[in-house]
C-alpha cells in the first residue's frame, strides 16, 4: 500500500530520490503553477493562496516553518522568551537587507505589524490579537505606542502578548508578520504591492525588472530572480522561479506528463498520480498534514439546518468507513498529525474529537421534517475523486444513509481538477474532502472554517466570534473545535498525506506544512 511506503512521523518529509545529486547544478530556472490569479503581493493585506505562495519566496519573517514542521530562524537569528511565554525577544541578523540595499531593522517589523492591525488594511488575522493591546489598537481605542511591539535598537525586537503562548514563534512565519519599510511604503502612495514597480522585498527572490509581473490576460505570470541582497542562512541557488497563472490546461489534466517533460518543476498530485510519477522518475515528497472526511456545505439549501446535517454524521458507521482504507491511520479529530501544542501532539492518545454514531437520533427525524415542512430527508449528492478508494469510502456513506434515513443518495466522481474547482466555487452539497493543516498550530486549522475562508462555507457568527476571542491556549482551541463539532460541517475519518512530485531533472525543492514551497536550495540537471 502506497500509504505505508510514505508513513512518516508527524510532518516529516520523505524524499524518494535517487542517491546523490551528481550532474545537478545551480542557476536553474524553475516553474510552478498558481491555482488562482494574484492581485496583490502586499504581505499585510493579500490573503489568497496564490499570493501567499509567491510572497513566501519574496519575503522572510522573523521565523520560518521548515520541511519537518519545525520553527527555524528567518530574519531572526534567534529568540528568547520569559518564563510565562508572554514576552519574546527576537535578535535580527545584522546583515539582513531589502532588495534596494537598505537594512532590514526591528522598526520594519513594528511598522508591518502595526499596518496589519490598522483598520482598513484587510481581513484581520486573529493571531495578531495575541499582542498586548492589539485589540484596543485595532478598534481605535489606543494609538500604536501602546502596542506590545517594540524595537529596542536596530536588531532587537520585543513582542509582548496578552496571554501565554509557547507556540508564538511559529505564528510569526505568517505573511502578516512580515516586515514593511515605512519610508518606501509611504513613497508608493497607495500602490504598494500592486505591481513590480511598487515593492521591495527581503526574501531569497525578488523582481528582476518592472516587467517581472505580467498581468495581461492569457499571459499572466510572475517571474522572480535570485536576490543579490539576501543574506540568510541558506544559499540561494536558482537563477529564477516563474509562477504561471495562465498556462496550458493540459498541465492540469495530465500533470505527470507536464512534470516528466519539464514544463513544471513541482506539483501537488493525488496518490495514484504520485505512484505514476514515481515510476516515471519523478521525486516524491509527502507531508502528514491532512485529514480526510465528509464535508457538508451549510450554504446548500438542503443542508442549511444544523440538526439536518447532524443526521448525516450520526448515522455513519465509522468501522465500515475505516475498513475501506485498511492500514490508513484513523483521524482523532480535525487536527492533522503535524499540529502541535507546546511541542507535543495536539490530541491526547485516546481523544475522540468527532461525532459519535447514534442511530437513535433518527427518532427526531419526524419532528425535524415537520419543522422544516419536508416530507422526507433530502437526497444529497457526494462528490469525490474518481479513484477506487475514494469511491469505496463514499459508497459507505451512501449505504449507511440509504439504510437509515429512508431516501436514496448519490455519488458523483470527478477528476482532480474538476473536484478542486467544484469545491472552490461552493458548487457541491457534500464531498469526501481532504483538509490540509496550513501550518503547525491549532489556529492554522481552525481559521479554515471562519466565514472569510474557503471552501468550508460555514458562515457562522458564533464561530467567528470564538476565533476572534481566542486566548490561544489549549482550552480555547478545544472550545472552538467543540463549536465546530456542534455545527456538523466536517466529519474527520482518516489521517492523511499530501503528495508532491518534482520533475526528474530537479532536486532539493522542499515543502512545508504551512503549504509553502521553498526553491531556495533547488538545483537542476
Amino acid at each position: 500500500m502506497w500509504k505505508r511506503i510514505f508513513s512518516v512521523a508527524l510532518c516529516g518529509l520523505l524524499l524518494c530520490l535517487c542517491a546523490g545529486c551528481g550532474g545537478f547544478k545551480s542557476d536553474g530556472a524553475f516553474t510552478y503553477l498558481l491555482p488562482q490569479n494574484v492581485t496583490s503581493l502586499d504581505p499585510q493585506t493579500a490573503t489568497s493562496a496564490s499570493s501567499e505562495l509567491v510572497m513566501n519566496s519574496m519575503f522572510e519573517g522573523l521565523c520560518r516553518i521548515d520541511e519537518k514542521g519545525e520553527t527555524v530562524p528567518g530574519v531572526a537569528k534567534g529568540w528568547e522568551h520569559n518564563d510565562t511565554f508572554t514576552q519574546f525577544t527576537f535578535f535580527l541578523r545584522p546583515d539582513a537587507q531589502w532588495s534596494d540595499g537598505t537594512p532590514v531593522t526591528a522598526q520594519d517589523f513594528v511598522f508591518g505589524i502595526t499596518r496589519a492591525l490598522s483598520s482598513g488594511s484587510g481581513a484581520l488575522a486573529e493571531d495578531l490579537l495575541l499582542i498586548q493591546n492589539a485589540r484596543a489598537f485595532a478598534s481605535g481605542e489606543v494609538d500604536s505606542s501602546s502596542l506590545g511591539v517594540v524595537a529596542e535598537g536596530e536588531h532587537t525586537l520585543v513582542i509582548r502578548l496578552e496571554k501565554s503562548n509557547p507556540d508564538f514563534p511559529a505564528l510569526t512565519a505568517e505573511a502578516h508578520y512580515m516586515p514593511c519599510n515605512q519610508a518606501y511604503f509611504e513613497e508608493c502612495s497607495g500602490h504598494y504591492g500592486l505591481s513590480s514597480e511598487y515593492l521591495i522585498t527581503n526574501g531569497p527572490f525578488t523582481f528582476g525588472n518592472v516587467y517581472a509581473w505580467q498581468t495581461d490576460s492569457g499571459e499572466r505570470s510572475i517571474t522572480l530572480t535570485r536576490s543579490d541582497t539576501y543574506h540568510g542562512d541558506r544559499e540561494v541557488r536558482p537563477a529564477s522561479v516563474t509562477f504561471l497563472i495562465d498556462y496550458d490546461q493540459a498541465f492540469d489534466t495530465d500533470p505527470v506528463t507536464a512534470l516528466v517533460n519539464g514544463d513544471v518543476d513541482i506539483m501537488t498530485l493525488t496518490e495514484d498520480q504520485a505512484m505514476d510519477a514515481k515510476e516515471q522518475g519523478c521525486g516524491i515528497l509527502t507531508l502528514n498534514d491532512a485529514v480526510t472526511g465528509l464535508l457538508l456545505n451549510p450554504q446548500s439549501e438542503k443542508l442549511e439546518n444544523a440538526t439536518m446535517r447532524s443526521m448525516f454524521f450520526k448515522t455513519l458507521n465509522r468501522s465500515d468507513l475505516l475498513a475501506q482504507r485498511g492500514g490508513t491511520p484513523e483521524a482523532q479529530g480535525i487536527m492533522p498529525a503535524c499540529v502541535l501544542w507546546d511541542g507535543e501532539p495536539y490530541y491526547a492518545q485516546d481523544a475522540q474529537a468527532y461525532t459519535l454514531q447514534d442511530e437513535e437520533a433518527t427518532q427526531a427525524i419526524p419532528s425535524l421534517l415537520s419543522e422544516l415542512d419536508l416530507e422526507q430527508m433530502p437526497s444529497i449528492t457526494v462528490i469525490c475523486l474518481d479513484d477506487p478508494e475514494s469511491v469505496s469510502v463514499t459508497n459507505s456513506f451512501l449505504a449507511a444513509w440509504n439504510r437509515v434515513l429512508g431516501n436514496a443518495y448519490n455519488l458523483e466522481r470527478l477528476s482532480y481538477s474538476d473536484f478542486q474547482n467544484r469545491i472552490a466555487s461552493g458548487d457541491y452539497e457534500a464531498a469526501l474532502y481532504t483538509l490540509r493543516a496550513g501550518g503547525t498550530t491549532p489556529y492554522n486549522v481552525l481559521k479554515a472554517f471562519e466565514s472569510t475562508a474557503s471552501p468550508t462555507l460555514l458562515q457562522n457568527d458564533a464561530y467567528d466570534e470564538a476565533l476572534l476571542s481566542l486566548n490561544f491556549d489549549l482550552a480555547s482551541y478545544q472550545a472552538a473545535e467543540n463549536l465546530l463539532q456542534e455545527n456538523y460541517v466536517f466529519y474527520p475519518i482518516f489521517q492523511d498525506q499530501t503528495f508532491y512530485a518534482t520533475s526528474p531533472d530537479t532536486r532539493e525543492i522542499t515543502v512545508s506544512p504551512d503549504q509553502s514551497i521553498d526553491f531556495t536550495n533547488a538545483r537542476k540537471r
